[in-house]
């Protein structure tokens, strides 16, 4: 999808200094920039979510208990464990 963007002039310049002192381009730049942002948001969602900060807790509680798989097969046995 293109999409042209308007910036104010003061913005536009930051953005040129920015990407230059970055060794990017501007659209490289900006990219960053959204994906920046858009990262903020999903991380200010999950934490006004209750049921979300829950299952990051359990998450890290299993983790430092040990209960954590790295491979399919390490996987497929602790699911097979759990079936019994």
């Amino acid at each position: 999808m293109a999409m042209t963007l308007r910036l104010p002039p003061e913005i536009e310049d930051q953005l040129k200094q920015v990407a230059e002192s970055e060794h990017r381009s501007v659209q490289q730049t900006v990219l960053v920039a959204i994906e920046e942002y858009l990262s903020m948001r999903e991380t200010a969602e999950i934490l006004a979510d209750p049921a979300a900060l829950r299952g990051l807790a359990e998450a890290r509680e299993a983790e430092q208990a040990g209960d954590v798989v790295y491979s399919i097969e390490a996987a497929r046995a602790l699911l097979a464990e759990r079936e019994r």
